[in-house]
């Protein structure tokens, strides 16, 4: 019986999202550009793999995910707090709060796409990484069902209206999974400003 009991708590934990991932080297590739102590989304946070990450460096992060058993996980990270929100609910759950950064990591709601330029400080930085189709027939990813996984160039053609696009980035992983990434930056005083990158 205590075996059994094991075994269901396991299963539990395994289903967890990012509970023994490493964090996104995309996200670090950029995060010398990001204001000081500044307040950053992790969007769909899962049990806080990018929080780790992000409050060793001294950002303030709020984590949002469906699943409140993750809430545990990420309030354990200093200067971290847990938002347990349907994203994809009306009324919108991150109505009025703004952020200097917003990550989004291997999660996509083409529902949302739209309001997440609207969560950005002027200045603020969009940090957007999941898989993508590459082309037609493509059967590599681990995410196969089309509502979500990206088009070629979708974040590009999503955010370039109102975000300053500076990097992006299509790759193809390790274990046959395409990735689709975008770093863009939302223009201050309706002005995009030049950006260093600390790494290219």
């Amino acid at each position: 019986m205590a075996d059994e009991k094991m075994s269901v708590e396991q299963t539990k934990e395994h289903s967890l999202k990012g509970l023994k991932g490493t964090h996104s080297a995309w996200m670090e590739r950029f995060v010398l550009l990001f204001a000081k102590g500044g307040r950053v989304l992790d969007m769909a946070c899962g049990c806080g793999r990018n929080i780790a990450y992000l409050t060793s460096w001294g950002f303030e992060v709020t984590g949002v995910d469906i699943d409140e058993r993750c809430r545990p996980y990420v309030e354990e990270f200093p200067h971290a707090k847990f938002l347990c929100a349907d994203v994809e609910a009306d009324p919108w759950s991150l109505d009025g709060m703004t952020f200097d950064v917003v990550l989004v990591n291997f999660f996509l709601s083409r529902k949302i796409l739209s309001k997440l330029p609207e969560l950005l400080n002027p200045g603020g930085y969009l940090v957007y990484e999941t898989f993508v189709l590459p082309y037609e027939g493509f059967d590599g990813n681990r995410a196969k069902n089309a509502d979500f996984v990206l088009a070629p160039l979708e974040l590009i053609d999503t955010f370039r209206k109102d975000l300053n696009i500076i990097a992006y980035e299509q790759t193809l992983g390790e274990k046959g999974d395409c990735f689709e990434r975008i770093l863009a930056r939302k223009p201050i005083n309706g002005i995009n400003q030049p950006v260093s990158l600390i790494s290219f």
